[in-house]
């Protein structure tokens, strides 16, 4: 009788060592790393690719859910091997993202696991590598990261002054920082902003890669969290991630001129403008009372 309790017992445990449910919780992990041995960059994760990865995802972290607005550049970041989630199997999309975090996520979704080989650092941390790589790509300046500031939270701002640097490399049909210039009438605190951070911001906000609160701030001070970080690496590697910004036109001005009336390929008059009429007597050019230029000066411009 004993024999055929201890028996039972013993069928019993294996049913429940091997249900699907365990196996699936068991595989999950091995399934994101044979994901991620078919991808060597951003291109390799097509449709197929993500709904895999997203499943994946899923199955293995417990406070991430399927349509969250972070989903889709948080799973690519762990398709790129550049982001894991914690020992708890936790994604904490809105944990803080220290600065040795970000460098690491960043460089290993650009250059991969691959890109660190022969990478010797000169302290001794775990993103020493990505440190290194960072400075030899000039992401970073000598220095600029050490053992002092590693575990500083990283800011909005600082964010976007790294993206830039890589995008002024490897972008191409970048975005020149004059073309963004009319961009800074719609960055509410563009004005209160840290000067330094100014260039980095209108570029990436240009650039749909970094965009503002709904109520209008770029915010570069703020500190930055796992699910922001992972967006902004993601939309500088993936177009289709970005943002859609209309850029307003800015028209080329031109210094006062001498305008005939009889010239039919005479330019738009501004202000200052001499126009001469068909009298042959100069007129400079003003804006009248009701702001039409030359109003009063007898001259059609």
């Amino acid at each position: 009788m004993k024999k055929n309790i201890s028996l039972f017992l013993i069928l019993v445990i294996l049913c429940i060592t091997l249900s699907p449910a365990s196996v699936l919780a068991y595989n999950s992990p091995d399934e994101i790393s044979s994901l991620r041995s078919k991808i060597k960059s951003i291109h390799d994760i097509d449709a197929n690719m993500y709904n895999q990865l997203e499943e994946a995802v899923l199955k293995k972290y417990s406070d991430v859910t399927k349509g969250d607005w972070y989903m889709s550049v948080m799973v690519k970041l762990v398709g790129l091997s550049a982001l894991d989630g914690s020992l708890n199997n936790e994604m904490d999309p809105t944990g803080t993202v220290t600065k040795a975090m970000f460098i690491k996520m960043f460089i290993r979704a650009m250059f991969g696991m691959e890109g660190l080989d022969g990478i010797t650092p000169d302290f001794q941390h775990w993103a020493a590598k990505d440190v290194k790589k960072a400075e030899k790509e000039g992401i970073l300046a000598q220095g600029e990261y050490t053992l002092a500031n590693l575990s500083e939270p990283i800011t909005r701002g600082e964010m976007a002054k790294l993206i830039v640097r890589a995008y002024s490399q490897y972008e191409m049909n970048r975005l020149s920082l004059e073309k963004c210039k009319p961009l800074a009438k719609e960055i509410k605190d563009y004005n209160q902003m840290d000067a330094a951070y100014q260039p980095y911001a209108l570029i990436v906000y240009g650039s749909g890669i970094i965009s503002g609160y709904t109520d209008g701030r770029f915010a570069a001070e703020d500190e930055a969290n796992r699910a922001q970080a992972a967006a902004f690496i993601i939309r500088y590697l993936d177009k289709s991630e970005r943002a859609k910004v209309d850029i307003p036109s800015t028209q080329p001005t031109r210094e006062p001129m001498i305008l005939r009336h009889d010239d039919p390929y005479r330019p738009m008059s501004i202000e200052g403008d001499t126009f001469i009429k068909p009298d042959g007597t100069e007129v400079v050019l003003k804006v009248g009372p009701s702001g039409v230029l030359g109003e009063g000066q007898g001259c059609a411009t």
